[in-house]
């Protein structure tokens, strides 16, 4: 006779992290997003960010390669499963575009007007 088996849990819902800045994103704010993915990391699981850059006006020169910055986004490949910003410059867009090709993750660049399509389609809500 052989042992019933239990049904399979049902995987738990990804972590999402929204972002999202104002004015000029600089270092502090770089550091303190990649501190809290760090968090989200430890924690275990699937995890999906959305960055808004829609009130964005600028960027610091370098902001994204603190230490810091770069560490949390190399850690960050892997559990991270999609990744999604909204009204990027067109070269930040693009670069956002083929994280997806170049690593194992589903990543997209959004319009400034599609904030709403971003969150759906990071979340994984249904309408």
């Amino acid at each position: 006779m052989s042992d019933p088996v239990a049904p399979a849990a049902p995987p738990d819902p990804p972590h999402c992290l929204i972002f999202a800045f104002d004015h000029r994103l600089d270092h502090a704010q770089v550091v303190a997003m990649a501190e809290l993915v760090d968090h989200a990391i430890d924690q275990g699981g699937e995890l999906r960010l959305l960055l808004d850059l829609r009130r964005t006006d600028s960027f610091a020169p370098g902001a994204f390669f603190s230490p810091k910055g770069l560490l949390s986004s190399l850690r960050s490949i892997g559990p991270v499963s999609r990744y999604a910003v909204v009204g990027a410059p067109a070269i930040a867009a693009a670069a956002v575009e083929g994280f997806g090709k170049l690593l194992p993750l589903e990543s997209r660049a959004f319009p400034a007007d599609a904030y709403d399509e971003a969150h759906r389609w990071v979340t994984g809500e249904r309408t």
